[in-house]
């Protein structure tokens, strides 16, 4: 377990921003990446309550006279999905809900919250201070505050109340709060790396002819230019912009990038037939436009038609 918190730490001083948390509407202080030193004071806790087979979760270590935890549980992906919010506590209580919604929600609040959390060295308020652990798989951020200084409507507000929703069984509560939870994801979503909107080009025979494709965010989203006219030079420097720009609306507005699902934009030489406009097939979406649909406002319009609704 110290290996894993300590690979954890390392990763976190590398991969995660600096925030400034000024934006008063989602009411949220900063984050400081997990220390070394609290992994071993709180490790008796953490052994009891962390999940390695959670994707993310939420741990409350100190501040409160019981100690529990909220994990993020999904089934394979090649297997029929369970979508799991599990509670638990060191008294051996645990409760589950199944909500494919909450789940994601939860799940992309926690990873951003973590991917947001900075390197600065927080201050000690005292001692009645709240401490909780976030974890994203194996990295970390935490947080320590006076309980009176929690604001209502801030991530441990909300998460808080996740985890009496978890507890009595009412997924109701948690899908009452997704305004909350998407406002505050957002706001995390903001301190995204500016290097991961970098566009790649790349050229293959995946559809049996000739492709170029335009890919950003880690391979997330792709426009795919099927028997191109153009050069990849060309179709980068007329298009890489749109693709960034799509993709960050699509980043910022839903789900669909935040773990392993792609978005790929074919681009057809002949206008698709309206029953073959959309497809997926295992995390990936499939939208097919002909080049002269490929303009903001229509992509937007595709994706708010076929893939949030």
């Amino acid at each position: 377990m110290k290996e894993i918190y300590s690979i954890s730490f390392n990763r976190v001083l590398l991969l995660l921003l600096l925030l400034f948390m000024t934006i008063t509407s989602v009411a949220q202080n900063r984050f400081s990446p997990c220390s070394k030193q609290d992994y071993e004071l709180y490790a008796p806790v953490l052994k009891e309550l962390y999940n390695p087979l959670a994707s993310q979760q939420y741990i409350v270590v100190d501040g409160e006279s019981e100690k529990y935890a909220l994990q993020v549980i999904k089934g394979l992906l090649f297997s029929e999905r369970t979508y799991i919010l599990a509670y638990k506590d060191l008294k051996g209580n645990k409760k589950e809900i199944t909500d494919s919604l909450c789940q994601m929600k939860i799940a992309s609040l926690l990873r951003y919250a973590v991917f947001s959390s900075t390197t600065f060295v927080r201050k000690k308020l005292g001692i009645q201070l709240k401490t909780c652990f976030f974890f994203d798989l194996q990295d970390g951020a935490e947080y320590s505050s006076r309980k009176v200084d929690v604001g209502r409507g801030s991530l441990i507000d909300i998460l808080e109340i996740s985890c009496n929703a978890v507890k009595n069984n009412k997924p109701a509560v948690i899908q009452q709060l997704i305004p909350q939870i998407d406002s505050l994801t957002q706001h995390f979503k903001s301190f995204e790396l500016a290097e991961s909107w970098n566009v790649a080009t790349s050229e293959n025979d995946a559809y049996s002819f000739p492709c170029t494709q335009l890919s950003t965010h880690y391979g997330g989203f792709n426009i795919c230019f099927q028997r191109p006219e153009k050069t990849s030079s060309e179709l980068s420097n007329k298009y890489g912009n749109l693709t960034q720009s799509v993709a960050k609306w699509l980043f910022l507005n839903s789900n669909i990038l935040d773990f392993t699902r792609s978005v790929y934009i074919n681009v057809c030489c002949d206008k698709p037939d309206k029953n073959k406009r959309f497809s997926y097939s295992y995390e990936h979406y499939y939208i097919n436009v002909t080049e002269d649909e490929l303009t903001e406002e229509n992509l937007i319009a595709l994706l708010k038609l076929y893939l949030l609704r």
